[in-house]
C-alpha cells in the first residue's frame, strides 16, 4: 500500500463517509419515490439496528472494547454520519453524553427538492440503541429532538446517551 499524508487519509475516511452517506440517502429516495414514504421508512427501519450494531462491533475491534459514556463517544466519533455532519457535543461526562446536528445535509438536500423534512426520529432511536447496546448494555438512548419533531433552525436532531443501571 502506498503511504499517504495524515491530510490525505483524512480526506479519504471523509469521501468514504461521504459515500455511505451518499448511497444512504440515494436507496432511501428510490424506495420512496417508488413506493412512498411509508415503505422507505419501514425499510429503514427493519436495517438500522443491524447497521448500528456492526458498525460498533467493527470500530470496537479497531479501537478497542471500552464500555460507558466514554466508550460510546470514542466510537462515536468514527461513526459515518459524524464524519458526514461533525455532530456538536453539547455535554460530555459519565453519567450521560449529549450531541446534535446543527446542519443534517440529508435533510437540507430534501429542503432543496421541494421535498418535506424526513422523519429520521425512529430510525436514529434504533441505530443508537444497537450501538450503544453493543458498546455497554447499560447505555440508554433518547431523542431530544429530531424530525418529525419540532427544532430549532440551528438544529435538526439532539440526542442523550446515558447510564440506566
Amino acid at each position: 500500500m502506498v503511504e499517504r499524508t495524515v491530510d490525505e487519509l483524512e480526506a479519504l475516511m471523509n469521501t468514504f463517509a461521504w459515500f455511505w452517506g451518499n448511497s444512504h440517502q440515494r436507496w432511501r429516495a428510490a424506495i420512496e419515490e417508488i413506493y412512498g414514504l411509508d415503505a422507505a421508512l419501514a425499510i429503514e427501519l427493519k436495517i438500522m439496528g443491524a447497521v448500528g450494531r456492526s458498525h460498533a462491533k467493527q470500530l470496537k475491534k479497531i479501537l478497542g472494547d471500552e464500555k460507558g459514556i466514554s466508550g460510546f463517544m470514542k466510537l462515536f466519533e468514527f461513526v459515518p454520519e459524524n464524519f458526514l455532519e461533525h455532530f456538536e457535543i453539547v455535554k460530555l461526562d459519565e453519567s450521560e453524553a449529549i450531541f446534535r446536528n446543527r446542519s443534517c445535509s440529508a435533510q437540507r438536500a430534501r429542503l432543496n427538492k421541494g421535498l418535506p423534512e424526513y422523519p429520521c426520529k425512529e430510525a436514529g432511536i434504533v441505530y443508537f440503541e444497537a450501538f450503544a447496546d453493543e458498546v455497554d448494555p447499560v447505555l440508554k438512548v433518547s431523542a431530544i429532538t429530531a424530525p418529525p419533531d419540532p427544532h430549532p433552525d440551528d438544529c435538526w436532531c439532539e440526542w442523550r446517551v446515558y447510564r440506566q443501571e
